[in-house]
C-alpha cells in the first residue's frame, strides 16, 4: 500500500512548520480532499470566525487516488471560511499541484496564521521555506507564476498563486493551480489574500517509479476503453462541456438575462460550438485522457487574434446568456481575463448580470456607474466592470468585488429581489424551475448554489440516466416534480463528496460513464492502494462528509431558514416553453431531504449520526 498520509503545518504569523502524520483511522472515516478539508477545519478553526481574521484556515488537500496511475486522477482541494458566505467555502481543481503533492506522500497543506508582509511558500523535496514575495506582489497570475520560477530557480516547480483580485480581497478571487485550473467558487483567493500569500510552490522529490502490475494495467486500460468508447467523449474531447449552453436551452431552463428569460435568442453563437472552426490547443490535466481545457485563437472581432482559455460550460452561461451577451468569443476573452486577475468567472458573470439587471430597471443610475452604460450585452461595458471589481477602484466595482448578496443589501433600492443566490454565493446557470433536484441542490448544498457540490446529474438526461430500481419513488428523475427529489439529492450529495474525497475528476466518471453505483473507484482503490473498501462503504463515508460539513455551517451560524432558494423561483411560475409553469415547491423536497439524511426538522444532523458516522472526535 501506498497512500499519502502527511501533512504539513505552516504558520505564517511566526514562520514555523510542523510535519505531522495523520493517522489511519482518520483517513479511512474522511478519505481524503475535501472530506479531509472538513475534517481540518474543524479541527483547527473555533466558532463563527470571519474569512479574513487570521484564525481562519486554510486547507489544501489531495484526493486519495490523486497522483496514482488511475486516469483522471489530478483533483485537489481547497477549503476555508468563505468570504462570500461565511460558511465553509470549499473548492475543486485539477491540473497537475496535487499530484507532485503526491510524489513526496503530502496529503494536505494547512495554512495558520498571517505573514507581517507578502509571502509565498516554497516546498522542495519536503523542505518547506517561508519567502518574501514584495517583489512579486501586484502581479497578475501568469506574471507570478513567471516570477516565482525565477525566484525558485526552477522552470518545473508547480505553483498555486492567486492574482491582483485576491490580493485586493476581491469576496470571488480564485486559486489559480497553473495558469488554468481554477479552485474558482468559494473566494479561497481571497482568504490567501487576507494572509498575506501570494502562492505555494512545489518542487518534489525526483519522481519515484511505482509501476503497475499486470492486473492494474489491465483494470486501467478497460476504463480508457470505457471512456472512449462512452456516447459522449468525441463532443466532449473537442469541445468539453462548453456547447451545453445549448443544451440547456433546448431544456427551458436558460439563465438568460439574469434569470428573466428561459429561452436566449443568440444561442448559437453563444455556444461553444462556436469554436469549432477556431485554431485550438487542447490541455490536459494529470493523467487525463479527455484534455477538455484548451486554448483557442480568436479569428474575428475586437480581439482577434488573442489566444484565450476555453471556458467551461457555467463560465459560457455566466458571461454568456446570463450577461444577454451573444457571441462565445466574448466570453472567453472575460473568462480568461478572469483566469488572469485571479476571479472566479462565474461568480464575476453573475454579479455583472445582476449590475447589468439593476441598471436596466433603473435601480443603478449613470452616476452610480461613471457613466459606464450597463446594457444587456454590452461587451466593452462588461469588460470595464470586471477590471474595476478585480481593482475595487470605482464605487460600483468595489460593491460588487463583495458578492452579490451585500452588494444588494448596500445598493437598496429593491436591489435584493434580482440578486440570485442561496447563502451569499450565486446560482450556477441551470433555472431551478426546470429542474427540481438541482434547485434542491442549490438550496441544502454545503458551499451555496452550485451545481458541482451535490452534481444531481441523474435528472439532467435526454433520455432516463438512472440504472432500474435505483430509487424507491420513480418520480426522482422526473426533473419536473418534487417527488423523490430528497432520496435522490442526499444520494448523488454522497456521491459527489466521495469523489471530490477520492480525487477523481467527475467528468470522465459521473458525466461520460454515468458510475453512481461507485464501483469504479471502489476497483481502483483495491487495484492501485490496496485497501478493500465497498461502494456501499465508500457512500457512508460520503454521508460523513456532508456531515461534518454540516456540523462545520451550524458552527459558523447556519439556519434551516438558509436552505432555500430565491423567492422569484418559488413563487413566480415560467412564462415560456417547455417549462412554462414550473415553480419550486422547495419546502415539501426539504422535508424529505433531511429525512433521508437523518436530520431533524431544523436540519440539524442527530446524536445518533455523531456516533454512527464516528464524529465523536470532532
Amino acid at each position: 500500500m501506498n497512500i499519502s498520509n502527511k501533512i504539513l503545518i505552516i504558520n505564517l504569523s511566526n514562520c514555523s512548520v510542523k510535519k505531522e502524520i495523520i493517522t489511519n483511522d482518520v483517513l479511512n472515516k474522511f478519505i481524503g480532499g475535501r472530506g479531509l478539508n472538513a475534517y481540518l477545519l474543524l479541527k483547527y478553526i473555533g466558532n463563527n470566525i470571519d474569512a479574513y481574521d487570521s484564525e481562519n484556515v486554510i486547507a489544501i488537500s489531495k484526493g486519495m487516488l490523486t497522483g496514482t496511475k488511475a486516469l483522471s486522477s489530478a483533483r485537489i482541494q481547497v477549503s476555508a471560511v468563505s468570504p462570500i458566505t461565511n460558511i465553509m467555502g470549499t473548492s475543486n481543481a485539477g491540473g497537475f499541484f496535487g499530484a507532485d503533492m503526491a510524489i513526496d506522500d503530502i496529503v494536505s497543506i494547512v495554512i495558520l496564521g498571517k505573514a507581517k508582509e507578502p509571502a509565498y511558500i516554497y516546498i522542495q523535496e519536503n523542505n518547506v521555506e517561508i519567502r518574501n514575495a514584495k517583489h512579486i506582489w501586484g502581479s497578475d497570475v501568469e506574471g507570478s507564476i513567471k516570477l516565482i520560477k525565477e525566484d525558485c530557480k526552477n522552470e518545473n516547480a508547480r505553483v498555486a498563486v492567486i492574482g491582483t483580485a485576491g490580493e485586493k480581497l476581491v469576496s470571488m478571487a480564485n486559486v489559480m493551480f497553473g495558469a488554468d485550473s481554477a479552485a474558482g467558487r468559494t473566494g479561497m483567493g481571497a482568504v490567501m489574500g487576507s494572509k498575506n500569500l501570494k502562492a505555494i510552490a512545489i518542487n518534489p522529490s525526483k519522481k519515484k517509479s511505482k509501476g503497475k502490475s499486470e492486473n492494474t494495467a489491465k483494470i486501467i486500460k478497460k476504463h480508457l476503453n470505457l471512456i472512449k468508447e462512452a456516447p459522449d467523449f468525441e463532443r466532449w474531447s473537442k469541445f468539453a462541456d462548453s456547447t451545453d449552453v445549448k443544451w440547456l436551452d433546448d431544456f427551458g431552463a436558460s439563465p438568460a438575462f439574469n434569470y428573466q428569460k428561459t429561452h436566449f435568442e443568440g444561442v448559437d453563437t453563444a455556444s461553444g460550438l462556436s469554436f469549432k472552426d477556431a485554431k485550438t490547443k487542447y490541455i490536459s490535466c494529470y493523467m487525463c485522457p479527455i484534455h477538455c481545457k484548451a486554448k483557442i485563437e480568436v479569428d474575428h472581432g475586437r480581439h482577434k487574434g488573442f489566444l484565450g482559455d476555453r471556458p467551461p460550460f457555467e463560465c459560457m452561461e455566466a458571461f454568456g446568456p446570463k450577461c444577454g451577451n451573444d457571441d462565445a468569443f466574448e466570453s472567453l476573452y472575460l473568462h480568461t481575463m478572469c483566469n488572469k486577475l485571479g476571479m472566479d468567472t462565474i461568480e464575476t458573470g453573475s454579479a455583472i448580470a445582476f449590475a447589468i439587471d439593476l441598471y436596466e430597471r433603473g435601480i443603478l443610475t449613470k452616476e452610480e456607474t461613471k457613466g459606464l452604460h450597463l446594457e444587456w450585452g454590452n461587451n466593452e461595458a462588461m469588460e470595464k466592470l470586471l477590471e474595476q471589481i478585480a481593482s475595487r477602484n470605482s464605487w460600483l466595482g468595489n460593491v460588487l468585488a463583495q458578492g452579490i448578496r451585500k452588494s444588494a443589501k448596500i445598493i437598496g433600492k429593491g436591489a435584493e429581489k434580482f440578486a440570485f443566490h442561496v447563502k451569499g454565493l450565486a446560482m450556477t446557470s441551470m433555472d431551478p424551475r426546470g429542474f427540481n433536484g438541482t434547485g434542491l441542490g442549490y438550496a441544502i448544498g454545503s458551499r451555496g448554489a452550485d451545481f458541482c457540490n451535490t452534481y444531481p446529474s441523474l435528472e439532467c438526461g435526454y433520455e432516463s440516466r438512472m440504472p432500474k430500481d435505483f430509487f424507491n419513488n420513480k418520480e426522482a428523475e422526473n426533473r419536473f416534480s418534487p417527488e423523490g427529489k430528497g432520496e435522490m439529492v442526499s444520494y448523488t450529495f454522497k456521491i459527489s463528496a466521495i469523489m471530490d474525497s477520492i480525487g477523481l475528476c467527475k467528468i470522465p466518471y459521473l458525466s461520460l460513464l454515468n458510475d453512481f453505483g461507485l464501483k469504479i473507484p471502489s476497483e481502483l482503490i483495491e487495484a492501485l492502494l490496496g485497501i478493500k473498501i465497498t461502494p456501499g462503504q465508500l457512500l457512508k463515508c460520503g454521508e460523513r462528509i456532508i456531515n461534518a460539513e454540516r456540523f462545520f455551517n451550524i458552527r459558523q451560524g447556519l439556519k434551516k431558514s438558509d436552505d432555500t432558494l430565491p423567492d422569484k423561483f418559488l413563487t413566480q411560475p415560467i412564462k415560456e416553453g417547455i417549462c412554462k409553469g414550473a415553480v419550486v415547491d422547495i419546502e415539501k423536497m426539504l422535508v424529505d431531504f433531511y429525512l433521508q439524511m437523518n436530520w431533524s426538522e431544523e436540519g440539524i444532523p442527530n446524536k445518533t449520526i455523531i456516533e454512527e458516522m464516528n464524529l465523536e472526535e470532532i
